[in-house]
């Protein structure tokens, strides 16, 4: 008998699926190229956005889906894909509603603003208790955590078949009906086959070559996301056909640090510099480009103000440039390790680096050295008159004086991706050549950010989808 569904990925639309699928008593058959399920929620940091929840209603929040959709038009420019965006806000409060139905342990602040991209008018972010940390030294796990129990039940009953370790090598179709997939797994290669078939294998945000050609970027991908997040799924759907767009609004995410230099790869978990804004964290230092100068109020701006700007430098990055005092005073610019933890990396002079004075510093980091210096002279001139004539920046009350000098190299860096293959409003593939596929349906991070939350980070507007998508098609399939 086949199975009425077959999910290419387990992750977090695909886990939604098939245990809403499986709620229904539904047969599912779901693989995935990894040893386990969860994907990228084993990464994630657990943000989940939703209007008109029980939980705002409890704490006397009024909100709408309509304030909400109205919010990612305003935070996007108008960038997103209207039908997928909306379908996903109307969606969300039922997810959410969900997961506090399953014990999901929300954080006893939540729903609350977050700042770390532009904020959403009203309190509409979540995040479970253990996805905060003043270090914010783990991934948030929430998620998975609640869905495990639920998966494994289904497991256990028969009405979940998971094949770990198995690669989606093609899609066959005969038109626009998909007739099988062939994978590669323990057997090795073989053909699968189901009522409906559903990709959620994920982005491409790991994958430096279809990153550049797509994107179209000579810059080198630095990247925290899953190892696996390689576009399996967007390439076989191409290949068949397929429409893939919005890789144009890609956007990255300031401050990650590539310990090991060349190897393209940043942990967000374990060391970031927190330059997304003044909120979080008032800024003690200067940000400095490869030509040795400064480029922007390091201070006032917004998060989506400061991305485009970095986006427009050498290379996506720039350099941190502060000094003992402002090191030793207040929270750390890299969350996750104390002031001596940071001396101790600049002995390796790998990311960081520490001189007795400027011209040193910008021996050792490469800098300019006469540029880098006039810098510094006018951004001290600037703290002593209390007045930014270059940028107008306002929070001026670290002078860069007295060594000993830091300079931390800092990259915009991709944990997402922001093309996708195309879907209508029902979540069926589109198609080039003809009307979409009738039972090839996607979700998740495969529709890519874009679609969601257009040339900018909406809070919230891909993990929730990805389990609101997933959920759906699990119910009605």
């Amino acid at each position: 008998m086949l199975p009425n569904l077959l999910i290419i990925g387990a992750g977090t639309a695909g886990m939604t699926c098939a245990i809403s699928a499986a709620a229904k008593g539904k047969k599912v058959c779901i693989i995935d190229k990894a040893d386990q399920p969860g994907g990228t929620l084993h990464l994630t940091a657990g943000h989940l956005s939703a209007a008109n929840t029980l939980l705002q209603s409890e704490k006397g929040i009024h909100d709408s889906t309509q304030e909400h959709y109205a919010d990612i038009v305003k935070i996007s420019r108008n960038t997103m894909n209207p039908i997928i965006a909306r379908k996903a806000v109307e969606l969300a409060p039922a997810t959410l509603n969900w997961l506090q139905d399953l014990g999901y342990p929300f954080h006893e602040k939540a729903p609350l603003i977050i700042y770390g991209h532009e904020p959403y008018t009203k309190p509409r972010t979540y995040l479970g208790t253990t996805d905060v940390s003043p270090l914010i030294n783990a991934p948030g796990k929430t998620v998975l955590t609640v869905l495990l129990p639920l998966w494994n039940e289904y497991i256990s009953t028969g009405l979940i078949d998971f094949r770990a370790n198995t690669k989606l090598i093609s899609i066959e179709k005969n038109e626009n009906t998909i007739s099988s997939i062939l994978v590669d797994g323990r057997d090795g290669l073989g053909h699968l086959t189901a009522h409906n078939y559903i990709l959620t294998t994920g982005g491409y945000a790991a994958n430096p070559d279809f990153f550049t050609t797509v994107t179209k970027r000579a810059t080198r991908l630095i990247s925290t996301a899953n190892t696996d997040s390689t576009g399996d799924g967007i390439v076989a759907a191409q290949a068949i056909g397929a429409i893939f767009s919005g890789a144009e609004k890609h956007s990255s995410t300031l401050g990650g640090i590539e310990l090991e230099p060349g190897s393209g790869r940043v942990n967000f978990w374990n060391a970031w510099a927190r330059v997304s804004n003044g909120v979080d964290r008032k800024q003690r230092e200067i940000y400095v480009n490869d030509a040795g100068e400064r480029f922007m109020n390091e201070y006032d701006l917004n998060v989506d103000e400061r991305e485009r700007i970095v986006l427009e430098q050498s290379n996506r990055r720039f350099w941190l440039i502060f000094n003992e005092h402002a090191l030793r005073d207040g929270i750390s610019v890299i969350p996750q390790w104390n002031a001596d933890q940071i001396i101790a990396e600049s002995k390796k002079e790998k990311a960081i680096w520490r001189a007795d004075s400027i011209v040193e510093l910008a021996t050792k980091t490469g800098l300019p050295i006469t540029a880098l210096t006039a810098t510094i002279h006018q951004y001290n001139s600037f703290c002593k008159q209390q007045l930014d004539t270059d940028f107008g920046r306002t929070y001026l009350d670290h002078p860069l004086e007295n060594g000993p000098f830091y300079a931390i190299l800092v990259y915009a860096y991709s944990l997402i991706s922001f093309g996708g293959i195309e879907v209508n409003e029902q979540l069926q593939v589109v198609s080039k050549e003809q009307p979409a596929f009738t039972n090839l349906y996607a979700a998740g991070e495969i529709l890519g950010a874009a679609a969601t939350s257009g040339h900018a980070f909406c809070g919230g507007m891909l993990l929730t989808p990805a389990l609101s998508f997933g959920k759906w098609l699990g119910e009605v399939l």
